[in-house]
C-alpha cells in the first residue's frame, strides 16, 4: 500500500515546522495542493541544473544534496531529515536547481508543483515572507562568502538579578554543546565594566577569569585581532572575555559586527552578559538567535524578567519572536515558591523549566586552566543532565522516546526502560499513549526502573487487581475509573506536567469530536486517566463538550507527536501483538488443553479437578464483552501501529505473545520480555544515540 494511501495529508503538512504556525483552513489549503513522492535508495529527487519544479519536504527517510564539481567529483552540501524542505531557491527566484538531491534511505517526500505552490503564495502572504527570509539569509551567505558548511547560532544568557546562576548555567551549557560531534563553540563574557575580570555571581561554580578581559573598542572591525584575543587552550570550547564601557555609543552599535564575526567561525556563540540591564545588554540580547532568560520565583524578581522580555518586544517590534525567548528558573535554591500557572501569570510568557537545584556535593569537579577556573557539577547530577538536554534541544539531536498502548502488556515498557537507564540513553522527551502514559508519566517526574517494578509489583497476584476495579452498572463501561484515579494519585499526588524532569506528552481521544488530543499541561493525574479510558471497560471522561478515551484508539504508537515537535531520532515501544505472534499463542494454547486432555482421573485426581474447573470458569466468563471489545480494538491498534512505527527510527517490539491483555500479574515475564527486546536493539540504540555523548565532560 502507497504512503498517500494510508496518511492524512492534513495530519502530515501541519507537523512540517514551516507550516506549523498556519491555521487550519491555511493548513487544508496547503494539504489539497500537495501529494507524496516515494523514491527507492539511490535515486535522484531533483537534478542540479534542472528547472524550478517544486517544493519538496522530507517526510521520512534521509536525503542528500550536494553539487557536481568541475573534475565529475560529487561534494555533499547538507543532510535533510523530516521536516526539511528544499527547492524553494529555485522557486523563489525562477533559477535552476544548484544543487542534486537523492534520496539515501527509501523516502517519502511531500510535493508540491510549481503553480499549486504560487497559488499557496498569493492566498497565505505570511508564508511567502517565511520562505522570503529563508531565501535571504541563504543569498546572504553567498555573497558575504561565509562558511555554508553549518548553521551558526548565536545563543545569550541574561538574568536582570545577580546571584541566579545564569554565568554557572551559560558556561555549563557552552560545554554541553561543545559535546556534539564536528560543532565548533566559543563562550563569550561581556562585561560593561573594565574592573570586572571574574564574575559578579557570589555562586562557586560560576566561571572565574584569570585574565584581565580585553577592550572591546580595541578589536571590533578588526577580525583577526579577535581572533588572535581567542583563547584556545585545554578547555573545550573557545573562550573570550571582553568589555565594553556602556557609555561608549558607537562601540555599542557595533555589538552585532562583533558577534557576527565570531558566527563565521563557531556553530554557536554563547554569551555570558552582565546583570545591568544597560545598552550593551540589550543590543546583545536584540542580535541573538536565542535568549536564555534566568530567574528567580519570586514576585518581584519575575517582574524583572517581565520588563525585560517587555523591552525586547519593544526593541524587535514585529521581528520579536516569544519562541525565541527560553525563561529558565534558577536551581539556586531547592524551595519551589510559586506554581508554574503563577510564574506564567507574572511573567505573561510561559516557562521553559527549572533548572534542579545544585547542592554543594555535586560541585566536585574543579578545571583550572591558565584562562579560566571552573567548578562543575556532577555529570550524572540533574542538573547536568538539565543542561545536556537543553543543549541537544538546540542542536537538534534530541532523543525521543515514544511507549504506546497495550494494556497490561505495556508493563514491558519497564524493562526497556531499565536498559535505557543502565545504558545511560539519553532521552529528551516522553510521548505516551494508554498505559504508556501511565509508565511515561511515572518515569518522567523521577521513579526509576526498580520503582516502577514496585509499583507494578502492587498488582502481581491476581486477588490485587481487585484494587483496580469498582465496578458500576454498564452505562458507558464496567469500571467506574474512581480506584484508578485513587492509585494514581497515590503515586503522582498534584503533581502537573510542570513537574517532570523530561518533557511528557499525554496523548488521548475526543470521541464526540474525533480529533486526538495531545496532553501537555495541567494535571498528569487526570491526563493519564483520559488516556487509558478503554472504550467498554473503562469509563470515558465527560469534560464540558469532549468525550474523552484511551488514546490508543486512534494513535497506539504516538510518534507523530515526537515529529511535530521537531525530534529527529525517534526510539519507540510497541508492545501489541502482531497476527502472528497471536496465532503462535493460540497454537500454543491448543497444544496446551490437548495434552490436559491426556490426564486421567485416577493416577492424578488434584490436577485433574484443577484443569477441569478452570475449563468450567472459561466456558462461563469466556468470551466477554471487555476482553472481545479490548481483542478487536488491538487488532485494528496494531495495524496504525506499524504505520506509525515507519517514522520511528528504532522500534522496540517485546516478545509478548503469550500473556494476555489484562495480565498485569505477570509482572517479571513483562518487564523481562522488554529488557530482551532492548537489549537486542542495544548496539542500534547507542549508534542513533552516541553523536550525543561523543564527547565527555572535560573532566
Amino acid at each position: 500500500m502507497v504512503f498517500s494511501q494510508i496518511v492524512n495529508k492534513y495530519q502530515v503538512v501541519r507537523q512540517i515546522p514551516i507550516f506549523n504556525k498556519l491555521n487550519w483552513f491555511e493548513l487544508h489549503t496547503v494539504a489539497s495542493k500537495s501529494s507524496f513522492a516515494e523514491y527507492k535508495k539511490g535515486e535522484i529527487i531533483c537534478q542540479e541544473g534542472a528547472p524550478p519544479d517544486a517544493f519538496y519536504c522530507v517526510i521520512s527517510g534521509r536525503v542528500q544534496a550536494f553539487k557536481t564539481r568541475p573534475t565529475g567529483e560529487k561534494e555533499d552540501i547538507e543532510l535533510l531529515h523530516r521536516g526539511m524542505h528544499f527547492g524553494i531557491i529555485s522557486l523563489l527566484t525562477g533559477e535552476q536547481h544548484s544543487l542534486t538531491f537523492q534520496a539515501l534511505n527509501d523516502s517519502v517526500i511531500l510535493k508540491i508543483n510549481k503553480d499549486d505552490f504560487a497559488t499557496i503564495l498569493r492566498s497565505i502572504p505570511q508564508l511567502g515572507v517565511e520562505f522570503s527570509r529563508s531565501l535571504s539569509r541563504r543569498l546572504r551567505s553567498e555573497v558575504v562568502k561565509t562558511k555554508r558548511v553549518f548553521e551558526s547560532t548565536i545563543i545569550s544568557i541574561y538574568s536582570p538579578v545577580k546571584g541566579t546562576g545564569s554565568s554557572t548555567f551559560a558556561i555549563n551549557f557552552a560545554l554541553a554543546l561543545a559535546k556534539e560531534p564536528r560543532r565548533k563553540v566559543i563562550f563569550v563574557n561581556i562585561n560593561s565594566n573594565q574592573a570586572a575580570i571574574s564574575s559578579a555571581e557570589s555562586l562557586d561554580s560560576s566561571p572565574r577569569w584569570k585574565r584581565p578581559a580585553i577592550l572591546l573598542k580595541d578589536i571590533v572591525g578588526d577580525y583577526q585581532k579577535i581572533m588572535n584575543s581567542i583563547y584556545r587552550g585545554e578547555v573545550p570550547v573557545a573562550l573570550l572575555n571582553v568589555t565594553v564601557d556602556p557609555k561608549d555609543q558607537p562601540i555599542i552599535r557595533q555589538i552585532s559586527r562583533f558577534i557576527s564575526s565570531l558566527a563565521n567561525d563557531y556553530h554557536y556563540v554563547v554569551v555570558d552578559l552582565p546583570n545591568d540591564m544597560d545598552d550593551v545588554v540589550l543590543e546583545t540580547l536584540t542580535q541573538s538567535d536565542q535568549v536564555y532568560l534566568v530567574t528567580q520565583d519570586q514576585h518581584e524578581r519575575l517582574l524583572l524578567a517581565a520588563h525585560v522580555i517587555d523591552r525586547l518586544k519593544e526593541a524587535l517590534k514585529d521581528h520579536f519572536d516569544k519562541e525565541k525567548i527560553q525563561v529558565l528558573i534558577s536551581g539556586l535554591e531547592a524551595k519551589c515558591y510559586l506554581s508554574f500557572a503563577q510564574i506564567n501569570g507574572a511573567l505573561n510568557h510561559s516557562v521553559t523549566m527549572m533548572l534542579p537545584f545544585i547542592s554543594p556535593g555535586e560541585l566536585k569537579n574543579p578545571f583550572v586552566s591558565d584562562a579560566i577556573t571552573i567548578l562543575l557539577p556532577d555529570p550524572h547530577s540533574d542538573y547536568a543532565k538539565t543542561v545536556d538536554h537543553l543543549a541537544r534541544r538546540v542542536g537538534g539531536v534530541l532523543v525521543g522516546l515514544v511507549l504506546g498502548g497495550g494494556a497490561a502488556l505495556g508493563l514491558a515498557h519497564i524493562g526497556v526502560i531499565r536498559v535505557l537507564e543502565k545504558e545511560k540513553i539519553p532521552i529528551d522527551m516522553v510521548v505516551g499513549s494508554s498505559i504508556g502514559s501511565l509508565i511515561g508519566a511515572l518515569w518522567a517526574t523521577g521513579k526509576n526502573a526498580d520503582e516502577l517494578e514496585s509499583c507494578a509489583r502492587e498488582f502481581e497476584t491476581k486477588k490485587s487487581m481487585s484494587k483496580l476495579i469498582d465496578l458500576v452498572f454498564p452505562k458507558a463501561g464496567f469500571v467506574a475509573g474512581k480506584a484508578i484515579e485513587k492509585w494514581l494519585r497515590g503515586h503522582l499526588g498534584n503533581k502537573t506536567f510542570f513537574s517532570t524532569r523530561v518533557p511528557l506528552k499525554i496523548v488521548a481521544y475526543d470521541l464526540l469530536h474525533r480529533e486526538e488530543l495531545v496532553l501537555s499541561e495541567g494535571s498528569l493525574v487526570d491526563a493519564v486517566r483520559q488516556s487509558i479510558a478503554i472504550p467498554g471497560v473503562i469509563e470515558p471522561v465527560l469534560q464540558k463538550d469532549k468525550l474523552i478515551i484511551d488514546g490508543g484508539v486512534l494513535n497506539p504508537l504516538p510518534t507523530n507527536v515526537l515529529v511535530s515537535q521537531g525530534i529527529k531520532k525517534i526510539i519507540a515501544v510497541n508492545v501489541l501483538q502482531s497476527p502472528a505472534e497471536v496465532a503462535k499463542s493460540f497454537e500454543e494454547a491448543q497444544f496446551k488443553i490437548a495434552e490436559e486432555e491426556k490426564i486421567r482421573f485416577r493416577p492424578n485426581p488434584g490436577k485433574y479437578i484443577s484443569i477441569h474447573s478452570q475449563r468450567i470458569a472459561r466456558r462461563l466468563f469466556w468470551p466477554n464483552i471487555s476482553d472481545i471489545i479490548v481483542r478487536s480494538l488491538q487488532a485494528t491498534e496494531f495495524v496504525i501501529s506499524q504505520q506509525s512505527a515507519a517514522q520511528a527510527d528504532i522500534v522496540i517490539h517485546p516478545d509478548v505473545a503469550r500473556i494476555s491483555w489484562f495480565a498485569l500479574y505477570e509482572v517479571t515475564k513483562l518487564i523481562r520480555c522488554g529488557e530482551e527486546a532492548a537489549y537486542k536493539l542495544l548496539p542500534e540504540i547507542k549508534k542513533l544515540t552516541v553523536e550525543n555523548s561523543t564527547l565527555a565532560l572535560i573532566l
